[in-house]
């Protein structure tokens, strides 16, 4: 007999079956420990499993008339409300072919007449446990479902409490869950300069994304302090070595251009090469010269920054691994090179730069990435 609180009910169970005395039966061999709902055919039973509350474990014969255990079950599993109750068929047919058919009907076991009442009350009392421990890690997993949207929603706002400077930045963004890895941001000083970031948090979703608001603070306070680019990337680095756990690091390109638009400093640090593009020709790659930011105390950023000469018309080209490695159904990846011919062609003004998703779902055959997608363009 099962443990009841004095604030539970009694585990309900529907016993259906088209001779009475087999309901008796099983209602003596459960005992007082359960509740037991009758119903003496299967379209009784149909009607019988809606009644709330709804029951917590069924027992169904196979041979009844009208309606046989094997279409009741079939109707129980495609019903939303009540596919998830389990099913155990009690019956005479004791052939290996008709146990196969309930259990692949959805049935939780199979039991044949004659039975041990012992054995009834085992797999009852399994299946009732496995029930009660499947709505637990339900609950669990809906309140966990329920904090992971506050959250997101929190870091979210905390990352674009800043506005985003979009003069002469375009992005594209296709992220695999809504708090991405990936993150994008561009803002200017009070003496002209622009600062444009592009950054990549290991791995994805809430867990990448977790560093985000740190990251946006120190960018956006520094900017407004008028720092350079190299210290705002010192101190990204310091904070995120001294706060993220072993193992996480960013990966960024940081771009400084001057007030006057000529010149600009780079810094690639474990991004793919950033790409520039002048009269639609590809005149520069910028591969990386950095350890990404948090994994080592303080790295030689003034050795690692890129000078940049560029005039009117040039156009700055910023990604994530996201897309070159991209992969089809034979495992190859995208690359550069594909990208590389994308990027040119947007140049010219033969693609627009949201044509890169189709572009990839139809290389990989699959509109859902792998990985956070994200390319940025500077015009100049």
């Amino acid at each position: 007999m099962m443990k009841q609180d004095s604030n539970e009910r009694l585990p309900l169970i529907l016993a259906v079956d088209d001779l009475p005395d087999n309901i008796n039966i099983l209602k003596s061999v459960l005992g007082s420990g359960y509740a037991l709902r009758p119903a003496i055919s299967g379209k009784a039973a149909l009607r019988a499993v809606l009644v709330e509350p709804l029951p917590d474990l069924i027992l169904l014969d196979v041979m009844m008339p009208e309606m046989d255990g094997y279409t009741v079950c079939r109707q129980l599993k495609e019903d939303v409300r009540t596919c998830d109750i389990p099913v155990i068929f009690v019956t005479g047919r004791s052939q290996e072919s008709d146990e196969i058919q309930g259990l692949e009907l959805g049935a939780v076991d199979y039991i044949t007449k004659p039975f041990a009442p012992a054995i009834v009350l085992a797999r009852v009392r399994t299946h009732l446990a496995l029930r009660a421990a499947q709505r637990k890690l339900d609950e669990h997993n809906h309140r966990l479902l329920e904090e992971r949207k506050v959250i997101e929603s929190i870091v979210l706002k905390m990352r674009t409490a800043d506005p985003f400077d979009q003069e002469a930045v375009q992005n594209l963004v296709a992220p695999v869950e809504v708090t991405a890895g990936d993150m994008q941001f561009s803002t200017r000083t009070s003496d002209g300069r622009q600062l444009v970031l592009l950054g990549d948090f290991t791995g994805h979703g809430l867990t990448a994304a977790v560093g985000g608001p740190l990251v946006s603070y120190i960018f956006h306070r520094l900017a407004r302090q008028g720092s350079s680019g190299q210290e705002i990337l010192a101190e990204i680095n310091s904070q995120l070595k001294m706060r993220l756990p072993t193992g996480m690091f960013f990966a960024l390109i940081l771009l400084e251009i001057s007030h006057d638009r000529r010149q600009a400093l780079l810094w690639n640090a474990a991004l793919p090469p950033a790409i520039c593009i002048r009269d639609s020709t590809i005149i520069a790659r910028y591969a990386s010269g950095l350890l990404a930011m948090g994994v080592l105390q303080s790295q030689d950023l003034q050795g690692g920054a890129m000078q940049l000469t560029l005039q009117a018309g040039d156009r700055l080209y910023f990604f994530t691994d996201g897309i070159v490695e991209a992969h089809n159904a034979q495992g190859e990846l995208f690359g550069l090179a594909r990208l590389e011919t994308f990027l040119q062609q947007l140049a010219q003004g033969e693609r627009q730069l949201a044509d890169l998703t189709d572009v990839l779902e139809e290389y990989t055959g699959c509109r859902e990435n792998d990985d956070d997608v994200t390319l940025m363009e500077i015009c100049i």
